[in-house]
């Protein structure tokens, strides 16, 4: 179980880290390449645009599901952080629902259009637009699952089933980084009068 676990935390890097930090590599690379292939050579290489703008998509995309899981996105909690803990997971719950909803509504129309952009390709390569695209399926499951996680563990919190522990989780998960830092002077403060104690 545990390698089985191992492998999918592999795979789940590959395709929100790996590939976007792969993504942005060739990315800059073309840039600076283009950038010194039109000012300092003073000719321009036609596929520069094209790999970027290929290689653009594919980190922002598969990037934020990576965002997503890492809670880095922007997130505007002004009345969610004065709500108590019930609150909390009930309003996390329903804008969860909302989104959720979204995904699976949009899931079959997005992979549809995307198998029917293979007839056109891009300009310089001809690769089909279908590739180019392609990252956005795997961008909706893995939010779509991360979306459903939250949700079983904010009904576990207001059902009252996940006790102490459920909301030790979800207050944990969507703590923001105003708060972190908080937590973490804190700590260093009570470690700090620790060893003063001594």
């Amino acid at each position: 179980m545990e390698g089985l676990k191992k492998v999918g935390n592999f795979l789940r890097n590959c395709v929100e880290l790996y590939i976007p930090i792969a993504a942005f590599l060739i990315m800059f690379c073309v840039f600076v390449i283009q950038i010194a292939a039109r000012y300092v050579f003073n000719n321009p290489v036609p596929w520069a645009y094209e790999v970027t703008v290929m290689g653009y998509l594919w980190m922002v995309v598969l990037g934020a599901c990576y965002a997503y899981r890492d809670r880095s996105h922007v997130t505007f909690t002004l009345v969610y952080d004065k709500l108590p803990v019930k609150g909390k997971a009930i309003c996390g719950f329903l804008g969860n629902l909302l989104m959720a909803i979204a995904f699976i509504v949009m899931f079959v129309p997005s992979c549809q259009m995307i198998s029917q952009m293979k007839i056109q390709v891009t300009s310089v390569f001809k690769i089909g637009l279908n590739i180019v695209y392609l990252p956005f399926i795997p961008f909706m499951i893995i939010i779509l699952c991360y979306i459903l996680y939250d949700m079983w563990l904010e009904i576990m919190v207001f059902t009252g089933i996940g006790g102490e522990a459920a909301v030790k989780k979800m207050l944990d998960e969507t703590k923001n980084e105003t708060q972190e830092a908080i937590d973490a002077a804190m700590a260093q403060e009570e470690a700090a009068g620790k060893e003063a104690g001594k």
